[in-house]
């Protein structure tokens, strides 16, 4: 009986080429895609994060006659402008170099937490307490427009804007930051989408409405 020839082969090495062509293309076109929906993850998350330090910062504010944490400053390697201990009942509290923060880390730089500035009473140093010290920078025609006039606040009762609190988004080095005291109320300073820089803010102005970054 006669044999049948066997067919069967693996691939040439044209046709593996050929496969491993079009798998680095499909990466290549399925990448940018994947990255710009964990950035748009991040960007969901920080924005709910932010509402519920809002939120917090309310529930404060309605148990201390209707005042605001204080700004912490610090002349220590420990980041400045971090969210309020006086948050605990209402925020996730723990120890960072022996001292007391909130545990509300950044997405976007885990080792950070997100940052919170009021216009009036600061802290120095964890200690020392120093009136009308801390500031915001607020441009010109607030809520309105983004232009290089403006000036910094420091009186609460004058002030367009009360608080802000915000993360760094994806760039710490952003070229946008390029007056870094003035963030981060103007829009110039404020991530627009999935493949920008800049930061993720919310903010409360004098008549108790909350503006939000996109």
């Amino acid at each position: 009986m006669a044999r049948h020839a066997d067919r069967s082969r693996g691939f040439t090495l044209i046709e593996l080429l050929v496969v491993i062509a079009i798998l680095s293309l499909l990466l290549a076109i399925l990448l940018p895609s994947l990255g710009r929906a964990k950035t748009l993850a991040r960007i969901a998350k920080v924005h709910a994060e932010l509402r519920g330090v809002t939120v917090a910062l309310e529930l404060y504010r309605s148990e201390c006659q209707d005042q605001l944490p204080p700004t912490r400053f610090s002349c220590s390697s420990k980041t400045a402008y971090e969210l309020p201990v006086e948050l605990g009942p209402y925020l996730p509290l723990g120890r960072k170099n022996s001292v007391q923060v909130v545990v509300m880390e950044d997405p976007f730089h885990p080792e950070q937490s997100y940052k919170y500035r009021a216009v009036g009473a600061a802290i120095m140093n964890e200690s020392t307490i120093l009136e009308n010290a801390a500031t915001l920078w607020v441009q010109d025609g607030f809520p309105y427009g983004d232009g290089e006039t403006g000036r910094y606040y420091s009186d609460p009762e004058e002030s367009p804007v009360r608080y802000a609190v915000w993360s760094m988004g994806p760039d710490l080095d952003s070229p946008k930051f390029d007056i870094p005291g003035r963030m981060p109320v103007p829009g110039k300073y404020w991530l627009r989408d999935a493949s920008d820089t800049g930061v993720i803010t919310h903010f409360e102005d004098r008549g108790r409405y909350v503006h939000l970054s996109p």
